[in-house]
């Protein structure tokens, strides 16, 4: 996949980005074409070798019909996440790393439920805060509203499903 100067990117680890140069180094095997990718909320800078693109998962930001998608499942009934504390992180970062926007959404939505049932521990909520921003940063480029009206637009969304939720659990218990 070539991305140009300018185009807005996801990295899976790091979220949304733009790429701001396109290099070529000369290595003993050779030049190499990088892409320079900036990262403003983080103050960060990389450098992506072109031939590592789609093993990395580097990938143009969501259109609006996934923005959509990923609205919908903020706002369906969560899973249960496992008590067990190493195993629900191993499944909460294997989602937010895929970076792939409906995977992250719903890492969320999980951890926005067990947020709901008792406080999250320190690793989840670094992690809420994490499945969020990428949700956050990456829906504001793809629709072109500011990142306040996007994190509106997701709390509200995950309020439906908490509301979903509790309906559902008193149905079962009646």
């Amino acid at each position: 996949m070539e991305f140009s100067v300018g185009e807005h990117i996801v990295h899976p680890a790091h979220g949304a980005g733009t790429v701001v140069g396109v290099q070529n180094q000369e290595l003993v095997t050779g030049f190499q074409r990088y892409y320079v990718i900036r990262f403003a909320d983080k103050r960060l800078t990389v450098r992506v070798p072109s031939r590592k693109v789609d093993e990395i998962g580097l990938r143009s930001v969501m259109g609006s019909t996934k923005c959509e998608e990923v609205i919908r499942v903020l706002r369906s009934l969560p899973q249960t996440l496992p008590n067990n504390f190493k195993e629900r992180r191993r499944i909460v970062e294997k989602l937010i790393h895929s970076g792939r926007p409906v995977k992250v959404a719903e890492a969320l939505r999980e951890l926005s439920w067990r947020r709901e049932l008792k406080p999250l521990n320190k690793a989840d909520s670094e992690l809420f805060s994490q499945a969020n921003s990428m949700l956050v940063q990456e829906m504001a480029l793809a629709t072109g509203e500011d990142t306040a009206e996007v994190e509106r637009k997701i709390s509200d969304a995950l309020n439906e499903s908490m509301r979903a939720k509790l309906l559902t659990q008193k149905k079962e218990s009646e």
